[in-house]
């Protein structure tokens, strides 16, 4: 599985997250049913893993960025987008503008047609910014 198919998975899950509240292994063992590596297994693991033990952090480095927009309002598809960006671009050593481009496009397949902007605003002020609260 390439990553970019992985972070999608990530994406996925965190999504759901963002909807329910709470993680659901269930879902997790059908999107990872055909993976077919476990380094792909691997990284949406601690993706979602490290979204949720730093949320608090992340709520406060989006809510930072996203002027004009109260965290709660912003769409949820926006913020499983921006969770799993902002993740990999402050706690993972993935590239900063590969974490961004991925989640500019996933934001294009499953977002409003608007959405890609703004995800890409948020993400250079936090690239810019390196995370600073």
């Amino acid at each position: 599985m390439k990553r970019r198919d992985a972070r999608e998975l990530a994406f996925k899950l965190t999504y759901e997250m963002t909807v329910t509240g709470e993680f659901n292994k269930d879902t997790r063992d059908e999107l990872l049913a055909n993976a077919d590596d476990c380094d792909s297994v691997g990284y949406i693991d601690s993706v979602v893993k490290g979204i949720s033990e730093h949320k608090d952090e992340l709520r406060s480095v989006i809510s930072k960025y996203a002027k004009g927009y109260e965290y709660d309002r912003i769409y949820k598809t926006d913020l499983a987008v921006l969770l799993v960006a902002c993740y990999e671009i402050l706690y993972t050593d993935t590239p900063n503008a590969v974490a961004a481009n991925e989640a500019v496009e996933i934001a294009k397949m499953y977002s409003d047609i608007k959405s890609h902007a703004f995800i890409n605003g948020i993400l250079a002020s936090v690239i810019k910014g390196d995370g600073d609260v």
